[in-house]
C-alpha cells in the first residue's frame, strides 16, 4: 500500500477521488498554512514522512511550498506531484494563463476557503493588512472542485467582507488533479 502525504488544503478532493485513483492508499494530511513558516513545514513534513517509511512509497501532494522541499523528500521513497502550488494542482498552467489575461486574481479552493482565516493569522494579517496585501488583485476566484459552490455562499461573502475582493465561481473538474497523483504514482514505481 502507498501513502499519500498531503497538505490539508487537498483533503476533500483526495477523499472524493479515493475510489477513482485505482490504488489503495493511506492518507496523511498536514495542517494548511504551514507554508508560511518554512521551519514549521519542514518539521511537520519530516515527522509525517517518518511515520510513512513502511509504505511501498509516498506520494507527496504539495506544491513547491518549501524552498528545500525536494531536499527534504529525497531522504525517503517519495515522489512530489508536478505543480508549483495548490492552485495549479487544480488548474492547468494554460488555464491560469488564460484567466490572467483578465487581470490578477486570488484563487480559492474549498480547502483554502476553510483555511484562509488561519493562514492570514499565521501571516499576522488583520483585515487592514490583508486588504493592503491583496490590493493589487482584481478579485477572487473560487475554484469549485467539488461542485458545491452554492453551499459556500456565506463563506465566500465572509471572504469578500474581509478582503474587499469581489469573487466569481469557476466550475473545476478533478481530472487534472487526479492525473497529477496517478502520474506521481507511476514515477514512484518506475
Amino acid at each position: 500500500m502507498h501513502a499519500i502525504l498531503a497538505c490539508g488544503i487537498f483533503r476533500k478532493e483526495i477523499e472524493q477521488l479515493r475510489e477513482d485513483l485505482g490504488f489503495p492508499f493511506q492518507a496523511h494530511y498536514l495542517d494548511p498554512g504551514l507554508h508560511v513558516d518554512f521551519d514549521e513545514l519542514s518539521r511537520a513534513l519530516k515527522s509525517e514522512l517518518d511515520k510513512c517509511i513502511d509504505y511501498q512509497g509516498i506520494i507527496v501532494v504539495y506544491g513547491e511550498c518549501h524552498p528545500k522541499i525536494r531536499e527534504i523528500l529525497k531522504l525517503y521513497k517519495t515522489v512530489l506531484i508536478d505543480c508549483q502550488n495548490c492552485i495549479d494542482a487544480f488548474m492547468t498552467r494554460k488555464g491560469m494563463e488564460n484567466k490572467s489575461k483578465e487581470g490578477l486574481y486570488f484563487y480559492l479552493s474549498p480547502g483554502w476557503l476553510e483555511a484562509w482565516r488561519d493562514i492570514f493569522y499565521r501571516l499576522n494579517w488583520g483585515q487592514e493588512e490583508t486588504r493592503v496585501q491583496l490590493g493589487a488583485f482584481k478579485g477572487a476566484v473560487f475554484m469549485d472542485t467539488l461542485d458545491d459552490a452554492e453551499e459556500h455562499e456565506n463563506e465566500l461573502m465572509e471572504f469578500f467582507d474581509y478582503t474587499n475582493l469581489p469573487f466569481e465561481i469557476i466550475p473545476m473538474k478533478l481530472d487534472y488533479f487526479k492525473s497529477l497523483i496517478t502520474d506521481a504514482k507511476e514515477r514512484l514505481e518506475a
